[in-house]
């Protein structure tokens, strides 16, 4: 197959009229292609940045962002419909915690990829494995908040969605000749009892009450405590407004070496922040957090900013 066959015709629906157009479509479909794009900000945490819903013959991209609360009852029209989808863990605790919607029903086709024995069988892997298309996959950690999106985004969302149903038909015939299979063969079996459990856990999906950092940090006291808790709110924060320097500057390893070695003054903050974008925009607010109660500290982090840097590992 060459590369065209998966760019079907795609409308962008980002208003009341292009959606209630939309909706009769996906319903007559009988069953629908869904993927979703978010802010970098973990499941989480993150805001649902763009919607790609895919029939055999066309492709839409829904904007969260322009279409606000019509989003929640256009989800819960959809779930109506059964969904195809690679790895619906993730995506469906998003759709959970942001409209306490999860479909009626699933077919998730990265289940079914390791039923059939393939070990990382993610849609970029599967993808090229079985339909001989490479993903270019430089737009997936691209900043998905900001509006226009590029014609290369656009591609790639519709394309992400477009390309289930082709994979879903080619692993299906895979399975029907490996029913019997000693190994392969129990596993097929027990998919729906798999894709059942999948939905209930999503169902009962309860979204934590703050981020892991928080409770490493206790045993350093309330302080520590206080400041973790506004660190983390910025960085979710600023992830969903699209600022990605956010989520990469603001690691965990950066946050827990602040928390355990707090600066002492705006200018030792200042130095372990080595994005000069970043750290113009942000410094002034970080510094914030630290301020209240800097004299009770010193600063004695120098060591351990030098291993963080030096390792090339933020997070």
């Amino acid at each position: 197959m060459v590369l065209d066959h998966f760019d079907l015709p795609t409308t962008y629906v980002d208003t009341p009229e292009k959606l209630q157009e939309a909706l009769p479509l996906w319903h007559a479909a009988g069953v629908l292609s869904v993927d979703i794009e978010c802010s970098l900000t973990g499941m989480h945490h993150c805001l649902l940045a763009l919607l790609q819903v895919a029939t055999h013959d066309q492709a839409w991209l829904v904007d969260p962002l322009a279409l606000g609360g019509l989003m929640r009852p256009a989800l819960q029209a959809m779930a109506q419909v059964p969904w195809i989808v690679h790895d619906f863990s993730g995506d469906g605790i998003v759709f959970k915690r942001l409209y306490d919607v999860v479909p009626d029903s699933i077919f998730d086709t990265m289940l079914l990829s390791r039923a059939l024995g393939y070990p990382q069988p993610g849609l970029k892997t599967m993808a090229k494995l079985k339909l001989g298309l490479d993903i270019p996959k430089e737009e997936q950690d691209s900043n998905w908040m900001l509006r226009p999106l590029r014609d290369a985004q656009i591609s790639y969302a519709s394309r992400d969605a477009a390309l289930l149903l082709p994979l879903l038909r080619i692993l299906a015939d895979e399975a029907d000749a490996k029913r019997d299979h000693p190994e392969i063969g129990p596993r097929l079996a027990a998919l729906p009892k798999d894709m059942r459990h999948l939905l209930k856990r999503v169902r009962a999906y309860v979204p934590p009450k703050h981020d892991p950092v928080v409770d490493k940090v206790r045993h350093l006291g309330e302080l520590a405590v206080d400041r973790a808790k506004k660190l983390t709110a910025l960085r979710w924060a600023w992830g969903n407004e699209g600022d990605v320097g956010a989520v990469m500057e603001l690691g965990n390893r950066w946050l827990m070496a602040r928390l355990e070695h707090p600066p002492a003054t705006r200018e030792a903050l200042e130095r372990t922040i080595p994005n000069p974008r970043f750290r113009r925009k942000r410094l002034d607010a970080l510094w914030a957090v630290f301020e209240e109660g800097a004299h009770e500290t010193v600063e004695n982090g120098d060591t351990a900013d030098e291993i963080i840097w030096e390792s090339g590992e933020r997070r």
